[in-house]
C-alpha cells in the first residue's frame, strides 16, 4: 500500500509539473533561480507592474503601462530624453536636406535583434508600412508625412517627405519591429504575444507567462553604454492602475507612477523614495478676443500683472508645478528661459488698466454706433454719452471716471466643474481682479457645457489645460487660443516653414517674446509627475512622461 501511495504521488507530481511547464513561454530551462514573486525584499529582481496587455506589439499597444515596459525591450530611431528633447538611439548619423523634404539616416553598425540578427533599413521600412497599414494606429500621425523610404543598403536609407516638417526628427521616436519576425503574419496574428517576444533594446524577454508575468534579462550585446551588473526585471501583470499603486504601497512592487492625489499615501513612509519630474500637463488661461476690452493689449496686461502666478501654483497645485511662459516643456531646447514674463505687480496692473480704459474711452467716443452684439460696449457707450455720469469727454480719466467705467465690466471666467485645482485657479484670479477693480464671476461647467462655451465664445476668460505632445510643436495649442493678431499668425506660419533646428529656435524665440510682449494669454505652468520607488533600490532614474523607467539600468539592491 505504501509503495502504491508513493507511486500515485509521483504521478500527480509529474502531472502538476507538466501543467506548469506548459503554461510558460520562452522558458529558460537551465535556470534554477527561484522566482520569489511575493517577497520582493529578498528578490534579486527589480519588480515592476503593467496592466494586462491586449498586445505586446509595441507599435499596436495603446496602454501607457505596457508601453513603459516595451521601452525596455524595443528601441526607436530616436528617443526622448529626460529633458523632452530627442537624441539618437538606433541612428549613427543623419542629415536633413536643405528643402526639408528628405533625411539621410545611417543606422548603428552594431544594432541587432535579440536573436543576434542584424537590424536593417528594411526593418525601418517595414515598421513604417505596418503603422500605415493598421487603422487607428497610435503612431499614425508620426508617419503621415512620410512619402517613401529609399533603402540604399542594409544600414543606410533616405526618408522622403510629402512636405517640409520642422519636427520630423522628433516624430521618428516610434519603436522599430522585426520584418523577419512579422512580415509573413496576417493582421490579426501581429497582435498575438507569441509573435512579439523579439526586440532590439537593452532588455530581452527571458520568460513570458500570459496574463501573469514576464522576466526581462540583460541584452549582453546591446550597443548602449550600460552598467554590466544591471539587474534583471520581473514584470507582474495586474488588472488596473489602482493595483499598481497598491502593490508598491504593500512592498510587492518596486516602482510606480502615482498621481498628486495618491502621493500623500507615500510621503510619510520611510520605505519609499519619491522622484518628481516635469510632466506634460500644461495649464493656462485663454482670453476671448471678441470682447473689446480683452482685445486691448493693456487690458490683458493689467489682468496678467494682477495675478501672482507663483502663489497661485503653490495654492492650487500644492507647489507641484513649474512656472512657464509658453506651452513647451521648460527643459526643451526650444524653450527660451531668458524671456521674462510679466511680473506680479499691482501698481503696474493699475497703470495698464488706466491706459486700457483711456483707449476704450477714445475708441467709443469716435464711434456713433458699435456692434450690437457687444452689449457691454453699448452699455459703456451709453454711460460715456450720459453727462450725468461725470465721465470726461477728453482722453484724461480721473479715478472717479475709471470706477464708473469699471462698473460696466463683469468678466465671465469659465472652468471645468470636475477639476478642483482649476476651480481654485479661477477663484484666485477672481480675487486678484477684484483687487484692481475688475468684477468677475466664476462659472463651473460640466465638460459638455464647457466645450460648448469655448466653441461659441460664451466666456471672457477660460481656465484650461492641454497635454503637451512628444513633438515640441506648440502650434496646435496656440491656434486653439483663437488669437486675433496678424503678426502672431505670421510667426506661426514661419514656424511651419522652418527647415532647420536653428531656424526653428529663432522663430520660437520670436513667438515667445511676442506672446509676453502682447500678453496674448496667461501661461500658468506645467504640472509635476511622480515616481515612487522602494528604498531597497539604490541609484538614480531619469523619468519623463514617455519613459518613466529611463535610467533603470543604474539601479542596484541596497546592502
Amino acid at each position: 500500500m505504501k509503495k502504491k501511495l508513493i507511486k500515485l504521488l509521483a504521478i500527480v507530481l509529474t502531472i502538476v509539473l507538466g501543467t506548469v511547464g506548459c503554461a510558460k513561454e520562452n522558458k529558460n530551462e537551465d535556470s534554477n533561480e527561484e522566482i520569489n514573486e511575493y517577497n520582493i525584499q529578498e528578490s534579486n529582481y527589480i519588480h515592476l507592474t503593467m496592466l494586462f496587455p491586449k498586445t505586446i506589439n509595441p507599435i499596436l499597444n495603446r496602454d501607457k503601462s505596457v508601453g513603459y515596459i516595451m521601452n525596455l525591450i524595443y528601441d526607436g530611431l530616436f528617443e526622448i530624453d529626460e529633458n523632452y528633447n530627442v537624441e539618437p538611439r538606433l541612428v549613427e548619423t543623419y542629415t536633413k536636406s536643405s528643402d526639408g523634404k528628405s533625411i539621410n539616416i545611417k543606422l548603428k553598425s552594431d544594432a541587432t535583434w535579440h536573436n543576434n540578427k542584424e537590424l536593417t533599413s528594411s526593418d525601418v521600412n517595414f515598421t513604417v508600412d505596418l503603422i500605415k497599414k493598421i487603422k487607428d494606429n497610435p503612431y499614425s500621425d508620426l508617419v503621415g508625412n512620410i512619402k517613401s523610404i529609399q533603402i540604399n543598403d542594409s544600414k543606410n536609407f533616405t526618408i522622403n517627405l510629402n512636405e517640409n516638417d520642422p519636427f520630423i526628427i522628433e516624430k521618428l521616436t516610434f519603436p522599430i519591429v522585426s520584418k523577419d519576425k512579422l512580415s509573413s503574419l496576417k493582421t490579426d496574428e501581429v497582435n498575438k504575444y507569441k509573435n512579439n517576444l523579439l526586440g532590439n533594446g537593452p532588455y530581452k524577454i527571458k520568460e513570458y507567462v500570459d496574463r501573469q508575468y514576464m522576466i526581462l534579462e540583460r541584452n549582453e550585446k546591446y550597443f548602449g553604454d550600460l552598467p554590466e551588473n544591471r539587474k534583471e526585471i520581473f514584470v507582474k501583470m495586474v488588472p488596473d492602475k489602482e493595483s499598481q499603486t497598491e502593490m508598491v504601497l504593500s512592498l510587492d512592487s518596486d516602482i510606480a507612477s502615482v498621481t498628486l492625489s495618491e502621493l500623500s499615501k507615500f510621503e510619510k513612509k520611510k520605505e519609499f523614495n519619491i522622484t518628481n519630474y516635469e510632466g506634460r500637463n500644461y495649464e493656462m488661461v485663454i482670453f476671448n478676443y471678441d470682447n473689446e476690452f480683452l482685445n486691448d493689449v493693456n487690458f490683458r496686461k493689467a489682468i496678467i500683472s494682477a495675478i501672482d502666478r507663483k502663489q497661485l501654483l503653490k495654492e492650487a497645485y500644492v507647489d507641484n508645478a513649474t512656472l512657464s511662459h509658453f506651452p513647451l516643456n521648460t527643459t526643451s531646447k526650444y524653450y527660451n528661459k531668458d524671456i521674462k514674463d510679466l511680473d506680479y505687480n499691482k501698481e503696474n496692473a493699475i497703470k495698464y488698466l488706466t491706459e486700457a480704459l483711456k483707449s476704450v474711452n477714445e475708441s467709443l467716443e469716435s464711434q456713433k454706433q458699435t456692434d450690437a452684439s457687444k452689449q457691454s460696449s453699448q452699455d459703456l457707450k451709453g454711460v460715456i454719452e450720459d453727462n450725468s455720469t461725470g465721465i470726461s469727454s477728453n482722453s484724461e480719466l480721473s479715478r472717479k471716471d475709471m470706477k464708473e467705467m469699471l462698473k460696466q465690466i463683469e468678466l465671465n471666467i469659465v472652468v471645468s466643474a470636475e477639476n478642483g485645482e482649476r476651480i481654485k485657479v479661477a477663484n484666485t484670479i477672481k480675487q486678484n481682479l477684484s483687487s484692481i477693480g475688475i468684477k468677475s464671476v466664476v462659472k463651473e461647467l460640466n465638460e459638455k457645457d464647457l466645450a460648448k462655451a469655448l466653441n461659441s465664445k460664451e466666456y471672457d476668460l477660460a481656465v484650461v489645460g492641454y497635454s503637451l505632445s512628444s513633438i515640441p510643436d506648440a502650434r496646435g495649442i496656440l491656434e486653439s487660443c483663437n488669437i486675433k493678431d496678424k503678426q502672431f499668425l505670421t510667426y506661426i506660419k514661419s514656424l511651419g516653414n522652418s527647415k532647420s533646428e536653428d531656424e526653428t529656435k529663432k522663430v520660437y524665440d520670436q513667438i515667445q517674446k511676442y506672446v509676453v510682449e502682447k500678453g496674448l494669454f496667461i501661461s500658468l505652468g506645467i504640472l509635476d509627475n511622480f515616481i515612487v520607488s522602494n528604498k531597497r533600490l539604490e541609484g538614480k532614474i531619469y523619468p519623463n512622461d514617455f519613459d518613466i523607467y529611463k535610467g533603470i539600468s543604474n539601479l542596484q539592491m541596497s546592502k
